[in-house]
């Protein structure tokens, strides 16, 4: 039988408001630590604390890289979704890794935002810019000639979809580009069994009509590599079966509502066609589903 010493005896569990008042902390922080992890008891459905263990915790406590990239705000009030990944700088720029690496020794704007960097392409080439001439918007280069039969207001959703059948996952892939000036990128792995490939890129499909509905977007332009889907967008369930099936009827369900609101464009279109950086991002992002097996994003 196990004897419990005089130390062990006077250890105490505190209630939430004994622990703020303990450790000094507000009741947001709690919150926030909790949801980070924040060692506790749950008994009787109420939270306890040890505080010898939260405050071992809080020394190498660092915010979950999720929560830090929701929440980031720069000096101008712009969140992430205006920012760029590395890898799509390095093909706006057309420079090298290494090249990239001694531009940023040399002062080249980004922020850091947890264990991650990200690019505002509107920063960068303002700090390059030389002399008096007007340099065009890079995003709006890409999407050339479109842009030109396209409102300002009206943002493009570029997709691509892709499957692996040795996991039998599909993966999805999203390029959101607003206004010719803004982009960044979105991706979806689902665990699917089929034997048609084409139901990859359906996929993309419905998760840039989530993304509109997600994003409050009351028209967009969606941009995909099935050429004969710009002259007709229609899909017959009868030939899809099981679990399969239902994502065609949700999509079927998300185009009805679109109707009228929604063109989809091909790849063509873009500068440099399958070659558009733009495009790649997507492709490269529904390429993710190779390390991921389980869905890691959720609309």
């Amino acid at each position: 039988m196990t004897t419990i010493t005089s130390k062990q005896s006077q250890v105490k569990l505190l209630l939430r408001g004994e622990l703020i008042k303990n450790v000094k902390l507000t009741k947001t922080q709690l919150t926030v630590y909790l949801n980070d992890g924040m060692p506790h008891y749950l008994i009787a459905n109420e939270y306890r604390f040890l505080e010898g263990e939260v405050k071992e915790w809080l020394k190498s406590y660092k915010p979950s890289q999720e929560r830090l990239e929701r929440e980031f705000r720069d000096s101008k009030g712009r969140s992430l979704e205006e920012y760029v990944t590395e890898d799509m700088i390095l093909s706006i720029l057309r420079i090298t890794k290494d090249q990239f690496i001694n531009l940023k020794k040399n002062g080249l704007p980004f922020q850091h935002v947890g264990e991650k960097g990200f690019y505002h392409v509107q920063d960068i080439l303002d700090f390059y810019r030389k002399g008096n001439q007007v340099v065009k918007q890079v995003l709006k280069n890409m999407l050339m000639p479109l842009v030109e039969k396209v409102p300002a207001d009206v943002p493009f959703l570029i997709v691509d979809g892709s499957y692996n059948f040795n996991n039998a996952t599909a993966g999805t892939g999203v390029v959101i580009v607003r206004n010719g000036e803004t982009a960044a990128g979105y991706s979806t792995v689902r665990n699917i069994k089929t034997t048609k490939p084409i139901v990859c890129e359906l996929l993309a499909i419905l998760d840039a009509l989530k993304l509109m509905k997600k994003k409050k977007f009351k028209k967009a332009i969606i941009i995909t590599d099935q050429k004969a889907w710009t002259s007709s967008f229609s899909i017959d369930l009868k030939t899809y079966k099981g679990p399969v099936k239902q994502y065609i009827n949700e999509l079927n369900q998300r185009w009805n509502q679109y109707k009228g609101k929604v063109e989809i464009r091909f790849v063509g279109e873009l500068n440099e066609g399958k070659n558009n950086p733009l495009y790649k991002k997507a492709h490269d992002l529904s390429q993710e589903h190779r390390a991921c097996v389980n869905e890691r994003l959720k609309f």
